[in-house]
């Protein structure tokens, strides 16, 4: 429970949510858990506002509204309705460099900007524009980490250039916005397809571990490591892995002019549900890291369920349980799924790092056997 009155906890919220234009539910409750507000609280707020108009879920599918447990409204988008700020994004617009796009509706929302779906008027084909608005970001956070972390991205999805790679096509920074425009994915990411329909066939599971093993190897020939890799970063059409921005490069490559935006020290980098046992224990991991984030990944898209049953906004349940809790069996949860690829699966999901695959070429070089 906590001590801060109803009205603030709402006025807290709504402001949140409107400065950032819209963001992860888990994202909004940690902003307000910092300043003493609970989580019981905090959903009766999202709740209220969404009764009230001021905000609502940016997955249509998914509405704010009750009924929902904890969890399930913490795994949601926020966005607010009726700001006159949504009507200035949309039209056409001359970017920096002279990308001209029409922005439409926004498609999703992150801590490094909002995605839009658009338009590229020359070429009059669908492209997805990624801007961030540096007067959006909040006074309490790192902002130069944040502008490095986002003018980093582009140019590291350009230099690997693989068909399992979101593509990226060009890149500016337009008074105060910085902003790359990519290829268009439609059908989501693989976390809308899960919530959606569950359990993927196991046959679309092999296929997406080695795609996206085969993605993340291309990478790694580059020195790169993505260290957020989940489904919320993988899109169905492809598939294809995207958002690079909390990636590790290599001196190499901060030599060559791609910034380095270093990770502040005793941070746990990546996402709880899928961040790996070393990277939980405040270690800076390494390739075997991101294989074990991608087997917690395609365990989820196999069996429909995260590795343990926590509430996602728990970092420190998730924590403890990746070093020391070892997940339910996939042959038991999917009884139907072939043995070869559970056991392939489990093997990324290995607590300590030598007994996973050592690099996603074998991993590939397995799933090809």
């Amino acid at each position: 429970m906590c001590n801060v009155g109803k009205d603030k906890i709402e006025t807290l919220l709504l402001s949140a949510v409107r400065i950032q234009v819209g963001m992860p539910a888990l994202s909004a409750y940690e902003l307000l858990h910092d300043k003493g507000i609970c989580l019981a609280h905090f959903c009766d707020a999202a709740l209220f506002l969404a009764r009230d108009g001021s905000i609502r879920s940016s997955d249509p599918a998914h509405p704010l509204a009750e009924g929902l447990t904890p969890k399930q409204l913490l795994e949601l988008g926020l966005e607010p309705q009726g700001l006159p700020v949504a009507d200035r994004d949309k039209g056409v617009r001359s970017l920096s460099q002279g990308f001209k796009v029409y922005l439409d509706a926004p498609l999703g929302r992150g801590s490094f900007g909002v995605v839009y779906r658009g338009e590229q008027v020359r070429l009059k084909r669908p492209v997805a524009i990624k801007i961030l608005r540096v007067s959006s970001l909040p006074r309490d956070v790192p902002r130069d980490w944040f502008l490095e972390r986002f003018r980093r991205e582009p140019l590291i999805i350009a230099r690997i250039n693989h068909p399992n790679i979101v593509q990226v096509l060009d890149c500016g920074e337009d008074r105060d916005e910085l902003w790359y425009a990519m290829e268009y994915l439609p059908g989501g990411t693989l976390l809308e397809r899960i919530r959606r329909e569950g359990p993927l066939p196991s046959h679309e599971v092999r296929s997406y571990l080695r795609a996206l093993s085969e993605a993340l190897a291309a990478a790694a020939k580059h020195g790169v490591l993505h260290r957020d890799v989940k489904p919320g970063n993988v899109f169905v059409s492809g598939p294809k892995l995207a958002d690079f921005g909390l990636a590790q490069v290599p001196p190499s490559l901060a030599e060559a002019g791609l910034p380095g935006a270093t990770t502040p020290k005793a941070a746990v980098v990546g996402t709880p549900p899928y961040v790996a046992p070393e990277r939980a224990n405040f270690q800076s991991g390494d390739e075997k890291s991101d294989v074990y984030s991608l087997g917690a990944t395609m365990y989820h898209a196999a069996s429909g369920r995260y590795l343990f049953d926590l509430e996602p906004s728990d970092k420190a349940g998730w924590y403890r349980h990746h070093l020391s809790v070892e997940p339910q069996p996939l042959t038991k949860l999917v009884p139907d799924l072939p043995k070869d690829l559970a056991k392939a699966i489990h093997r990324c999901l290995e607590k300590n790092p030598q007994d996973r695959y050592r690099s996603f070429e074998a991993l590939a070089d397995s799933l090809k056997k």
